[in-house]
């Protein structure tokens, strides 16, 4: 993909909203209902938790932290691996999971916003259908996005071969704990009830955790910090989507690294980026000066050289 204005579409953009149909509405019931009847072997539980951490991860650390807010720096081979895992996440392409969210966040709680739970169009939403649109809603309205937002992923060659090919990385995220469960377990149904745990209901709970982060997150918890939206922040989902639900903080400190801001705010994501910065393999991690709401180094570009 070169240097586009205007709205773009990736490639397959309809496969990308038909599997998020079909992994909620089908996949998911189903890997619980073949599990519950014929049983839940211990691979496919730890394919569920081993997927859903590097898909959750490639969502958080990946398209979130590094490609959206440039938070930190890190190694080509490593910026790969985060959006391909991005891209086994299944919620939507790199590009235009970037994009959207650079325009969440420009437009937060505004008219532009796409995923507002207050507003959409320039209309005033009421509770019941704004939370539904925030949540999943919004991706009903199509899958293009602005490829001017993103020009200096657009410019990277490599970055832009993996978003072409996203689909493949979301079919191998498919396969592979199948793949697994049969090696594992040596049978059919291993191979099945792998696909089914470690691929589809992976999908759905992810997705949800970064659903309820636009929907919840502008809707109940707390606001430490005036922003000019309605991001809140939420212990829980602290908790389960790996540091994002501290969404207020987040609003406050758009480019920090660091969403838990104190001890007490569980942030995964940010102790594996903590850990990277030890080992040399992150560096220009931002973080944000408390109180006066000022970052330690201005804002920098993703690295152009491993």
């Amino acid at each position: 993909m070169g240097e586009t204005t205007g709205t773009t579409y990736p490639r397959f953009a309809a496969v990308n909203g038909l599997t998020t149909i079909v992994t909620l509405a089908i996949g998911a019931p189903v890997a619980i209902g073949v599990g519950v009847i014929w049983g839940i072997p211990t691979h496919a539980i730890v394919g569920l938790v081993v997927m859903a951490g590097l898909a959750g991860f490639g969502v958080t650390l990946g398209l979130h932290r590094l490609f959206t807010h440039r938070s930190f720096t890190t190694p080509r081979p490593i910026e790969w691996g985060l959006m391909v895992l991005g891209c086994v996440a299944g919620q939507a392409p790199p590009f235009s999971w970037v994009a959207t969210h650079r325009k969440h966040h420009k437009h937060s709680d505004a008219t532009d916003d796409p995923h507002s739970p207050h507003t959409c169009g320039g209309r005033q939403l009421g509770f019941i259908r704004g939370f539904w649109h925030a949540h999943m809603g919004w991706t009903r309205g199509g899958s293009g996005y602005d490829a001017s937002a993103i020009r200096d992923l657009t410019r990277r060659p490599d970055l832009a071969w993996i978003d072409r090919y996203w689909y493949v990385w979301y079919g191998l995220g498919l396969l592979a704990p199948a793949a697994v469960g049969y090696l594992i377990g040596g049978t059919a149904y291993d191979a099945l009830i792998g696909f089914l745990w470690g691929g589809l209901l992976r999908h759905a709970a992810t997705e949800q955790s970064t659903c309820a982060v636009n929907s919840v997150c502008h809707v109940w918890g707390l606001r430490p910090y005036q922003t000019a939206d309605q991001s809140r922040n939420s212990w829980l989902l602290g908790l389960l989507a790996l540091g994002e639900g501290w969404h207020n903080n987040h609003h406050a400190f758009p480019y920090s690294a660091r969403h838990g801001l104190h001890w007490w705010q569980p942030d995964t994501s940010w102790c594996v980026i903590w850990s990277m910065e030890r080992l040399g393999l992150a560096w220009r991690v931002r973080r944000p000066v408390l109180p006066e709401h000022k970052l330690v180094e201005p804002e920098q570009p993703i690295a152009k050289a491993g």
